[in-house]
């Protein structure tokens, strides 16, 4: 029998977490527990969600106790995991990180460019004040951070807490993309082995294969190349996310050699990408109107419950399966295969070790290892030391309080370039963030 554990879900206000709630109860025989803390600075937020999520325990995960909290220390005192989904500011912020970039023409969106810029300024701050009242209670608890934008929270932590082998960041985009694959070749993802390397929201697919052997990348290749790409649940998608998948086509028209993740787009076509954007209603407008307002009007239904039904139960298979299936290969030290967030060190051999690279490798109980990848081209490797030095510039930006490192790194960004926008920009994101992030 596997051992109980105790997680703490930081971030219990999300919108993700009653499917969360319900991924923790579908695997509660593979990843069982006696405790779920709930913790969140906005009770009121959290506190939309807390009837539901205590009914899908009642009746489903009864030997499991809730505990629902705006005290940290009681938070982090005695858990073993956290689930950790920040988002700093909320949706104001995200507004905000979407619309003053597209008043200077430029790409109005919350993890690349200056919105990744400015809420990845805001999770470092919030991520180190975690970290560090998580470690005065325990070395030992595991920390699965999942507050974006992941490659620059994850660079961050490393340079602020380098010996700390005990905090994993994740991304979800690989892990969705890999069950989009498995649907177009009719292949279980399970059976599927990739080898990829890039840094978060910026890398590349170069092989797949099957368990047995069964090279399935160039029958890939040639689909996503010929036919419009839809993820594995299109139909539960906004046009806008399609919208983003389907320029994994049109990049791949243009150079096919490698599969791109969906975050490319950003980088490769900003100026289309800003033509169709609404400088008045962008993706945080859309989450608010969409995705937020049904999970909200789900949770109200169970207000004044004392049962529900397993069908209404709310679940997610991508976002929900990986952190529990991460959690579980960590505690069970099942070292399974996983695209993983790690220090490079060598990993791809000509790049920078300090660099934390996105590739595949497998988690245990000793946390994350890539797989070794060797040299890459001289393309790839021009963009991603581009792309790496915004994202360490950023990083010492937050560390010094340095504005020109933050000025420097936007002017590095492809999706800005020009100094005199990248300055626009910076000054009206510092101003709207004054209560998060300041630069001297």
């Amino acid at each position: 029998m596997r051992k109980n554990h105790v997680i703490t879900i930081s971030g219990a206000g999300s919108a993700r977490v009653p499917a969360l709630v319900g991924t923790l109860v579908n695997y509660k025989e593979r990843f069982p527990l006696s405790k779920i803390i709930f913790y969140d600075i906005d009770n009121e937020r959290m506190g939309r969600m807390e009837a539901y999520d205590r009914l899908v325990l009642q009746c489903f995960y009864p030997e499991c106790e809730a505990v629902f909290t705006t005290d940290e220390d009681v938070a982090y005192r005695d858990t073993d995991f956290v689930f950790c989904q920040m988002r700093v500011g909320k949706t104001e912020m995200r507004s905000y990180d979407e619309k003053i970039p597209l008043k200077y023409g430029l790409v109005g969106q919350e993890t690349c460019g200056p919105g990744g810029f400015a809420y990845g300024m805001r999770s470092l701050g919030a991520m180190k004040h975690m970290v560090e009242k998580v470690r005065s209670y325990s070395k030992d608890t595991w920390i699965l951070n999942y507050t974006n934008p992941a490659a620059i929270v994850a660079l961050g932590l490393d340079k602020m807490f380098p010996d700390d082998k005990r905090i994993l960041n994740l991304c979800d985009q690989p892990f969705s993309l890999m069950k989009s694959f498995a649907k177009i070749l009719g292949v279980p993802q399970e059976n599927l082995r990739a080898r990829y390397f890039g840094l978060n929201h910026f890398g590349w697919f170069t092989a797949l294969k099957d368990v047995d052997g069964t090279d399935y990348f160039d029958t890939l290749r040639t689909y996503l190349r010929d036919h419009d790409f839809r993820p594995f649940n299109a139909e539960q998608r906004s046009q806008s996310w399609l919208d983003t998948y389907v320029r994994v086509n049109k990049y791949m028209q243009y150079i096919d050699e490698y599969i791109p993740t969906t975050y490319l787009q950003y980088y490769m076509f900003p100026e289309e990408i800003v033509a169709e954007s609404d400088p008045h209603y962008t993706r945080a407008d859309e989450a608010r109107d969409s995705r937020e307002k049904e999970v909200f009007e789900a949770c109200e239904k169970a207000v004044g419950k004392e049962s529900i039904d397993r069908s209404q139960m709310l679940t997610n298979s991508v976002f929900g399966n990986l952190m529990v299936e991460v959690a579980e290969s960590i505690a069970y030290d099942l070292n399974r295969e996983f695209i993983v967030l790690v220090r490079n060190e060598g990993i791809i051999s000509n790049f920078e070790d300090d660099a934390i690279v996105e590739v595949a490798g497998t988690i245990g109980k000793e946390g994350a290892k890539g797989y070794p990848y060797g040299p890459i081209k001289p393309y790839y490797k021009g963009l991603m030391e581009g792309q790496y030095a915004y994202e360490l510039l950023t990083v010492e930006a937050f560390m010094e309080q340095n504005y020109t490192k933050a000025l420097e790194a936007l002017i590095l960004n492809r999706t800005v370039i020009e100094p005199p926008k990248a300055k626009a920009v910076l000054d009206d994101l510092m101003e709207v963030n004054k209560d998060y992030w300041t630069l001297k």
